[in-house]
């Protein structure tokens, strides 16, 4: 690989790392273990620098954590899908959910084929993906897929969308929505404040 190649993939790897530092899912060590993988799978870039990085961003994001309210509005969100799992959705977030709705929508099959899925199965799923993210920590919302596991209906598609919706709004957090398939869930107002795991 020339110097140029080698460079542009040393700031891709950057540029994930800040994404995976500010989403807050993974941990100091997972994040080590993500660069070192990426460098092992035959990726040519300044491991050095990119962890050099890493470790920036992560102070960065602590001393940030330390402004940030006792219960965050993530912190809603996963008692909102908490909620939602025991009313039977198979819901998925990041990192599983991947980058892409088709990442997502992959996410949603692999559990609902796991063998801890439920033996009834799921009646719906709900999921967001990083693109999702990305919008949220640029101040524009959250966006949520949503869908019905029994059927093609419209019908059963809304229904599990004003479940979300009312799981939503029983933790506080705002919602947009047409009430239809076609459209996904916005909450418009949710801030992605999700601490770094320990």
């Amino acid at each position: 690989m020339n110097s140029a190649a080698f460079d542009n993939m040393t700031e891709t790897l950057m540029g994930l790392v800040d994404g995976w530092v500010w989403y807050g899912f993974h941990s100091v060590d997972e994040l080590d273990a993500q660069i070192d993988g990426d460098f092992q799978d035959g990726h040519d870039f300044d491991i050095e620098r990119v962890k050099a990085y890493a470790a920036t961003v992560l102070k960065d994001k602590r001393a940030s954590e330390a402004d940030w309210p006792p219960v965050t509005d993530c912190d809603r969100l996963d008692r909102v899908f908490d909620r939602l799992r025991a009313q039977g959705l198979c819901v998925v977030q990041f990192p599983e959910s991947g980058y892409t709705m088709q990442h997502g929508e992959a996410a949603v099959v692999a559990a609902m084929n796991a063998e801890d899925a439920p033996p009834e199965g799921y009646r719906g799923c709900c999921f967001y993906h990083a693109q999702d993210i990305d919008d949220a920590l640029n101040g524009e919302g959250l966006l949520l897929a949503f869908g019905s596991l029994e059927s093609d209906e419209d019908e059963d598609d809304e229904r599990v969308g004003r479940l979300v919706c009312e799981a939503l709004n029983h933790e506080g957090l705002e919602t947009e929505w047409n009430g239809t398939r076609r459209h996904r869930i916005r909450v418009p107002r949710l801030r992605w404040q999700r601490r770094t795991p320990a």
